[in-house]
């Protein structure tokens, strides 16, 4: 049976280099962008909703060796749910109070669902062009 390769240790200098602490908000970026403020607040409001609902919290759980951590998809849902009041208007502390489990769990199925229909509409503007176009080459009679 063949081994795993293993990863070379990296080198003290190079560990450095790759991890920048922000110590004024607590974020650790590692070779990546900064996060601008909206989404640093949406983040941080998707994980105080996931902390509101500890049956949801339980129902996306992640096991990560011997801890238990919240999955990410549940953040990511709550996040989604989270944008979409504040592109509304929405403050911070009215979507904390007014958010509930069932708009959590429904954010993903939206986005699909609109994504089905703009997909459906671009095809029927494509049948109508070809149409059209056919139409106008065919030899008239």
């Amino acid at each position: 049976m063949a081994r795993a390769t293993e990863r070379p240790p990296k080198i003290e200098s190079e560990a450095d280099d790759l991890i920048e602490i922000d110590t004024n908000d607590g974020w650790h970026d590692v070779e990546g962008e900064a996060l601008d403020t909206s989404t640093t607040q949406v983040l941080t409001l998707a994980h105080r909703v996931a902390a509101k609902f500890p049956h949801l919290s339980k129902r996306y759980q992640s096991y990560a060796g011997p801890a238990v951590i919240v999955s990410g998809a549940l953040i990511a849902l709550a996040g989604v749910a989270v944008a979409r009041r504040m592109r509304r208007g929405q403050k911070p502390e009215e979507i904390l109070e007014q958010i509930t489990p069932e708009e959590i769990e429904a954010a993903a199925g939206a986005t699909s669902s609109r994504n089905a229909v703009v997909r459906m509409v671009k095809r029927v503007a494509e049948r109508r062009s070809k149409n059209a176009a056919s139409s106008d080459n065919a030899p008239e009679a």
